[in-house]
């Protein structure tokens, strides 16, 4: 077994792999959800292909399988704790608060509780108390309640990561979350509503993070994979195989959810995303990205603007929305060019995202991390 690589040895390799992978995630989320809005019926051969991306479902796991590898590198190399919460927290909550107030304002919620749950990271107890504000944020409560967690986990069990290990306890969450589900009145209403609380679940999307963690460990130990390539394909080939035979509308709700393998197929579907995530990911980080220069600095771009991007898209798609509301033809403009409609939704999200960057992200998070980092370089320099 080889021991852990120098951080020089991480490089730039490593870097470049990993922002090629945050722009396909990025990339893929805008996509899946600009085409929910302006192309629902996924006309012609273009629609087709749009289809069978959005039915890959990978977005947001694949986000979560590289924060899972991140954050296990960075207490790899024993990052204090009080500089992880420095660096991620002042990364993430100032703009997410933003962006709470933001949602929350202009969806009108008056309940204190509601606000409390968003501004804690605490929403996604339930779809009915996220889908408030916004319904895209309980991915991030699921991030910051892994960072309340993860130093203790890198602790306790970073040793135990192992392909059995992560096996296991994926078997475990699908089993016990489904025969939550199953265990419910057969209701439409009810399963649906639980299975939408599922999805946003920290105890099941935990197990994309998991598996980003015990990625780092074999990329780490330089270790191989048996059976990846195999494992990746039925993954992806899974994901747009169930929506065709379940929901090939896309629309869960259209879904006899009454029925046990409706149940099954649906969060069959959800599971296969982190798998095929960090099949991905472990194919990629093997790449030599010291030939693709160019490629490395558009992506590294893109990447930096991944996480605005993110909050904010949503604000686009929500301005969309209560124009053709108020603007009926606007909206028919809009279904005559559907195609035109979803380019300038990415392009006003990412000129959206690269504004709160450059202005609001970037210099909080200098402000938050880098003047403690000073107050300790000066500690030290007087000890």
């Amino acid at each position: 077994m080889t021991s852990l690589p120098s951080q020089s040895g991480i490089g730039h390799d490593r870097i470049a792999g990993l922002d090629t992978l945050r722009s396909v995630a990025i990339f893929h989320v805008l996509l899946a959800h600009g085409a929910m809005m302006f192309l629902p019926h996924f006309p012609g051969a273009l629609g087709t292909l749009l289809w069978l991306v959005v039915a890959t479902n990978f977005g947001v796991p694949l986000f979560l399988v590289l924060s899972g590898f991140l954050i296990t590198r960075q207490f790899a190399y024993a990052i204090p704790t009080r500089k992880f919460y420095r660096n991620r927290l002042g990364k993430i909550y100032p703009t997410y608060a933003l962006a709470v107030l933001i949602f929350g304002g202009l969806n009108s919620v008056e309940e204190p509780g509601i606000w409390l749950l968003h501004l804690a990271g605490f929403q996604n107890v339930a779809w009915s108390i996220s889908s408030r504000v916004s319904g895209h944020l309980w991915s991030l409560a699921v991030e910051m309640q892994f960072y309340l967690v993860a130093p203790l986990l890198f602790q306790w069990g970073y040793k135990l990561l192992s392909s059995f290990f992560v096996t296991i306890i994926g078997l475990v969450s699908f089993a016990v979350h489904g025969l939550w589900v199953l265990s419910l009145p057969e209701s439409q209403a009810v399963r649906l509503s639980a299975l939408l609380d599922v999805y946003q679940f920290s105890s099941f999307n935990f197990i994309a993070l998991i598996l980003g963690a015990w990625l780092y460990k074999l990329y780490s130990e330089n270790r191989s994979w048996s059976h990846v390539r195999l494992i990746g394909i039925v993954s992806a080939i899974g994901m747009p195989l169930i929506c065709a035979l379940v929901v090939p509308s896309l629309r869960v709700d259209e879904v006899d959810l009454t029925r046990v393998n409706s149940v099954a197929a649906l969060l069959s579907l959800v599971s296969l995303a982190p798998v095929a995530s960090v099949a991905l990911t472990y194919h990629v980080l093997k790449i030599n990205w010291k030939k693709w220069r160019i490629w490395h600095s558009v992506t590294s771009w893109v990447a930096a603007l991944s996480y605005q991007c993110y909050l904010w898209h949503a604000l686009v798609l929500l301005f969309f929305e209560k124009t053709m509301r108020y603007h009926p033809e606007l909206q028919k403009l809009v279904e005559e060019n559907p195609w035109i409609s979803l380019g300038i939704y990415i392009v006003l999200s990412v000129i959206l995202a690269r504004i709160t960057y450059r202005w609001v992200e970037a210099p909080l998070h200098r402000r938050i991390s880098g003047r403690r980092i000073a107050r300790m370089s000066n500690l030290k320099d007087a000890v």
